[in-house]
């Protein structure tokens, strides 16, 4: 393409220039060169441009709907609010390219993922510069308005409007086209610099150089692909000597392949999954687990009137028509929100039933099933708390399920704790203990996922597993399980009660107001039951007062030293001695290790004695078992 003339110069055999013979009188004169498509002026040439430049138009414009649906997963949107959160770029919190490659795919989970939207916006980048340098600026203008309103991307617009300006329009093209097309480049470099900057909150304190690699991938990729793009399109251009067509063919390879990309490596389920999990999952708005609703309850105060009883009311101190109406706004919103997400779970296991992801939704519509709101914390802090480890009878089908149909999943193991949860609260003690046997010889992951320092590039481009974005923490439901089966063993078939007692506690929930008066209840009815010092210990563990707590506590290590709720009675203790009472007190938390170290030493099978193996690790990495004699009494 060096070889390519000026514009003011005739093209080689373009339409050949007349010479005059010895006969003539004066000069005929030359064709005009052809530059672009409209440089011939044939009826023929021209409708066959115009059409094209439909097609190409129309085939531009189902990429940039592409481009938005891999994004937003939905086709169309023209809200006003859809457009201007993209143009705040100046500011760090707004919409930029970094949310791209973040949401609702993220490429470090789905790194082929980074090809389709890399190939993606080559196209939208390259289809703009080559048309207004084939068709000249004007007719730039549709494709440029395509990626306004279908693609979502204002500033990519109002870039390649500079771009198409370089590119086409004197006095800045030149005369060698493709270097035209690289001129035209610049200000979209500009702008991916501009918008792939992010708070580090973005990626993560934790990215591993590889993830960092993956996030930047993509938009290399464009890059080079857009200056292949454009090259092969000025290329095919100049070889039919600028006839019409030398767009659509390179454009239809360059749609149809992150398209087949996408289908073949990424899939239609993993897109409407990663939606379901950020619109319902454990990081959404609508589930997080704290919030502070003080501007919530500010904003129903403020609009509120009450009637002149309850104005009454509220004069004399008592506030409890507004306490009530509040915990109902709050209450009647959180169970739309279950609702809302079990149904939307329930859609996509219905849609996508082969789905690698099917484990996940079901993980998610059972946890969302058990989560239930705290309307203690809601009056006494104005947080709105949610917690889900008390189950929900409502859960049991979606763990079921998840237990029977994927039990190679990791989350196969929280199905299992939950419907053992709920099988002791039905009083079928053996069904309960046969789900959680297995797990007893589950080793407790530590949490730690080191960063390989090197990896392949199949590794590199390997999806990471299914669960993996759930932020899903196994220690406690595993901790849990192997709890619930030691008190289980140790308690059923009471000689007097049989297993009342221990389906009674199971069907107390630990974060209601009363809790502590119904456990100190259940222990009065079964005074002589096997559960009994169960029952003590854990209602020593719930009183506020610290200090109350741990003499509680420490009446209960010297009461039930044979019992099976000794270890439990002493790790409870030496809790509160080292992260409470022992923070401005070094004999009470030398204390409290001292009894880490010793129940290490003396209930190390346990549950009790495992975890306080790794509490000590953590105080005192170098420990070394402490002896009972070290133990203050």
């Amino acid at each position: 393409m060096a070889d390519m003339p000026a514009d003011n110069q005739p093209v080689a055999a373009a339409d050949a220039a007349t010479t005059a013979s010895p006969g003539d009188t004066a000069p005929v004169a030359l064709s005009p060169p052809i530059v672009d498509v409209w440089s011939r002026t044939e009826p023929k040439y021209r409708i066959r441009a115009a059409i094209l430049l439909v097609v190409n138009a129309a085939l531009f414009s189902g990429l940039c709907v592409f481009m938005y649906w891999v994004h937003e997963a939905r086709l169309f949107e023209f809200s006003w609010d859809s457009y201007v959160g993209s143009l705040r770029l100046w500011d760090l919190q707004a919409h930029n390219l970094n949310d791209v490659v973040l949401y609702p795919i993220n490429v470090t989970q789905t790194p082929l993922h980074g090809a389709v939207l890399g190939l993606l916006l080559a196209a939208i980048v390259a289809v703009p510069i080559v048309v207004s340098m084939l068709y000249r600026f004007g007719c730039a203008l549709p494709f440029l308005l395509a990626v306004l309103v279908f693609a979502h991307l204002p500033w990519m617009a109002v870039t390649l409007t500079f771009s198409c300006v370089l590119a086409s329009v004197r006095p800045f093209r030149l005369s060698f086209r493709y270097c035209s097309a690289l001129v035209g480049m610049l200000p979209v470099l500009v702008y991916l610099l501009l918008a792939c900057r992010g708070s580090p909150g973005q990626l993560g304190a934790d990215t591993s150089p590889a993830q960092e690699f993956l996030l930047r991938a993509p938009w290399v990729l464009a890059i080079l692909a857009a200056c292949v793009m454009m090259g092969a399109m000025l290329a095919i251009a100049r070889i039919v000597n600028y006839r019409p067509g030398a767009v659509a063919p390179v454009m239809a390879v360059m749609f149809a392949t992150p398209a087949l990309v996408f289908q073949h490596s990424v899939g239609v389920d993993e897109l409407k999954y990663r939606v379901l999990e950020t619109e319902y999952g454990l990081h959404s708005e609508r589930f997080a687990p704290v919030q502070d609703a003080t501007d919530q309850i500010r904003a129903l105060m403020l609009g509120y009137t009450p009637q002149r009883a309850e104005v009454l009311q509220v004069l004399s101190g008592r506030t409890q028509p507004i306490q009530q109406r509040v915990s109902q706004w709050f209450t009647r919103r959180f169970l739309v929100d279950r609702a809302v997400a079990y149904e939307a779970a329930s859609r996509f296991i219905a849609d996508h039933p082969t789905s690698r992801y099917v484990p996940c939704a079901l993980y998610l519509q059972g946890r969302v099933m058990d989560t239930r709101l705290d309307s203690q914390r809601l009056r006494e802090a104005a947080s709105r708390e949610l917690y889900s480890d008390f189950p929900h009878a409502q859960s049991e089908t979606a763990w079921a399920a998840l237990l029977k149909e994927h039990s190679e999943s990791p989350l196969a193991s929280v199905a299992a704790l939950r419907l053992a949860q709920l099988r002791l609260r039905q009083g079928k003690i053996d069904e309960a203990l046969a789900l959680l046997e297995p797990l007893r010889g589950l080793e407790v992951p530590d949490g730690s996922n080191p960063h390989p320092a090197v990896l392949t590039l199949r590794e590199l481009l390997q999806p990471a597993p299914a669960e993996s974005s759930l932020g899903y923490k196994p220690q406690p439901d595993m901790l849990a399980a192997r709890r619930l089966y030691e008190l289980i063993a140790a308690n059923r078939d009471d000689p007097k009660y049989g297993n009342r007692p221990l389906q009674e506690l199971a069907a107390l929930d630990h974060r209601r107001s009363r809790y502590t008066e119904q456990l100190l209840h259940l222990a009065n009815r079964y005074p002589d039951s096997l559960l009994y010092d169960n029952l003590i210990v854990c209602w020593a563990r719930t009183l506020i007062d610290l200090a109350h707590r741990a003499d509680r506590l420490m009446a209960c290590v010297r009461r039930f030293p044979d019992g099976d709720a000794g270890p439990e009675a002493l790790f409870r203790l030496a809790e509160v001695e080292t992260q409470a009472l022992g923070r401005n007190d070094d004999a009470r938390r030398e204390a409290g290790i001292a009894r880490f170290g010793l129940i290490a030493e003396r209930y190390g099978t346990t549950s009790w004695g495992q975890e306080a193996a790794e509490r000590l690790k953590m105080l005192v990495p170098q420990a070394r078992p402490h002896t009972e004699g070290a133990v203050p009494q």
